[in-house]
């Protein structure tokens, strides 16, 4: 994975919007911080791009920064759109879908 954009030693800041584009076709991410309690990434979906069921060992959360994702955590179905947050249990199964160029930003909780 790419360099993170900041290190937890210093203050950091940045327009989380303007940090990715949005590319035709594509799913972009740039990471903003990896901590040993904390993974940052910042994700930007052109409509229809999707990223398929997987899960993780940690808790996450996911925050809409623009667009709209359909969004599916152990069977459960959510449309999350700008200004939605929502939490990933431990190890549960996740997939999702833009259904509009979205960026949103994902934090795993370690």
């Amino acid at each position: 994975m790419a360099k993170s954009m900041f290190e937890v030693e210093s203050v950091g800041g940045a327009n989380l919007l303007a940090a990715v584009p949005i590319v035709p076709g594509s799913v972009v991410s740039k990471p903003l911080v990896n901590a040993d309690s904390c993974k940052m990434i910042v994700f930007a979906m052109d409509e229809g791009q999707s990223i398929s069921e997987h899960h993780a060992p940690y808790v996450a959360t996911v925050h809409v920064l623009e667009g709209r994702l359909d969004f599916a955590v152990a069977g459960e179905k959510h449309v999350l759109v700008a200004n939605d947050w929502l939490l990933i249990p431990f190890d549960a199964k996740h997939d999702l879908t833009a259904t509009e160029p979205t960026r949103f930003l994902l934090t795993l909780l370690r």
